[in-house]
């Protein structure tokens, strides 16, 4: 899937054919997402709407629209797809949204927070602050999904976008987009083992299973 931010839907593509198969029209300003576990749902986070678009992926379209705050950026979803967190970078928060009550806590996190990861387990969601150019922010916030509280915050580098955890859980490795680096930190202690030089304005990251 590709959301289309300037065209308010998502591009469905045949992975072995490469070709467009569907558009499912989204909220305004699609941007970041995430696709559940099992494949049924994409949760796209509509930046100029303030709501997340639930796509329902048997019957191609928009199942629902769930109003979460002030300039979502993207989405998590836990591998249970019961909680959904959206950072919201206009609110300087993070919304935890339960999925089946439909209650909604806003949880204070750093200045401008941009992507979001799960932890595997479930316990956690971490989200990476990056402020903006002109007023950068340097840190993550790690979010504990049972609580509902901020439970550690870690320094990185100058505007932390991207954000993602290695499969075996020790390790979280985060884009600073205003100082090139890569911030690598101990997922146990929260503690920086160390910081990777990189290319200009990193965004997001992936990390091999």
């Amino acid at each position: 899937m590709v959301t289309n931010n300037e065209g308010n839907d998502a591009s469905v593509i045949d992975a072995k054919s490469l070709k467009i198969v569907n558009s499912i029209p989204t909220g305004t300003g699609p941007h970041g997402f995430r696709i559940s576990t099992d494949s049924k749902y994409a949760f796209i986070a509509n930046m100029a709407e303030d709501t997340v678009s639930v796509l329902d992926l048997d019957a191609m379209n928009e199942k629902q629209k769930i109003s979460v705050g002030n300039t979502p950026v993207t989405t998590g979803i836990t591998s249970d797809g019961k909680i959904l967190v959206v950072p919201l970078n206009a609110e300087n928060a993070a919304a935890v949204v339960d999925l089946d009550s439909s209650n909604i806590t806003k949880v204070p996190v750093g200045n401008g927070p941009a992507q979001v990861y799960i932890s595997a387990d479930n316990k956690y969601a971490v989200i990476a602050n990056q402020g903006t150019e002109e007023n950068p922010s340097h840190s993550i916030s790690k979010i504990d999904l049972v609580t509902k509280q901020v439970t550690a915050t870690t320094e990185t580098g100058t505007g932390a976008h991207g954000v993602v955890i290695n499969p075996d859980g020790s390790k979280i490795f985060v884009t600073n987009m205003f100082d090139n680096t890569v911030t690598v930190i101990d997922n146990e202690t929260n503690q920086v083992i160390t910081t990777i030089n990189v290319g200009a304005t990193p965004n997001g990251i992936s990390i091999t299973p």
